[in-house]
């Protein structure tokens, strides 16, 4: 998650009635580790002033690790009841929509666990570099792209937002990183697989990179009924 991505999304959090947020489930953590240390800005903005608060925030991923709190598979109808159990009112669900194939049956699950009037906090690349997790499908959807894959909710939000430079936008410090991504560039024979992956990522070194932001909201629909025809005179 880039720091102007986490800022963004924690202004949009912090800005409603916590009360319609929290409990917040937040989909594919990861652990707390890189949530407070290899991405400090997540638990800074979006995390922390939740527990100052003392609002529940339930940490979900497939995979178990320190700072999980709830593991499973989205595309478990069990997993999918024991979250319908939590009483959730919001979700947070940051860079995982390009890691999935199934993005259409996964949204719609998304949707299903959020309650009327309960909002989804969704972001996805938009100009990134293909980042394996462990496939990235390269899906940078707009705004509009986005919003489409869940018809059931009204957009709220919406935002590109800009990371700027990549090599600026992680916890390591810029010259730092280039450095160690020039030495990995130079070691081809070590991992190799990896060392591609490396050099795939390091092309956008220099370029600018962004994410896609919305914010959406269950609301209630209306229940039309079809009006009853006009009685005609006897």
């Amino acid at each position: 998650m880039l720091k102007s991505e986490a800022q963004w999304l924690g202004k949009m959090i912090y800005s409603l009635d916590e009360n319609t947020v929290f409990p917040l489930l937040n989909l594919g953590s990861s652990s707390e580790k890189f949530r407070e240390q290899e991405q400090p800005w997540i638990h800074e903005f979006l995390f922390k002033p939740a527990k100052i608060n003392g609002n529940l925030v339930i940490h979900a991923d497939l995979k178990q690790d320190t700072g999980i709190n709830l593991i499973g598979d989205l595309n478990d109808p069990q997993f999918l009841q024991t979250i319908s159990e939590l009483n959730i009112k919001s979700v947070i669900c940051s860079n995982l929509l390009e890691h999935i194939l199934n993005k259409a049956e996964i949204c719609q699950n998304i949707s299903s666990i959020i309650p009327v009037n309960g909002y989804l906090f969704l972001t996805v690349p938009y100009q990134f570099p293909l980042h394996l997790d462990p496939i990235d499908t390269l899906f940078r959807p707009n705004i509009e792209q986005l919003c489409e894959l869940f018809p059931d909710l009204e957009i709220v939000n919406a935002e590109i937002i800009s990371g700027g430079k990549l090599y600026k936008c992680t916890s390591i410090p810029p010259i730092l990183y280039v450095m160690l991504m020039i030495i990995r560039l130079l070691l081809p024979m070590y991992q190799p697989l990896r060392w591609l992956n490396s050099l795939r990522y390091s092309l956008w070194l220099f370029r600018n990179i962004s994410v896609t932001c919305v914010v959406l909201k269950k609301t209630e629909k209306p229940n039309l009924q079809t009006p009853s025809p006009p009685r005609m005179p006897g």
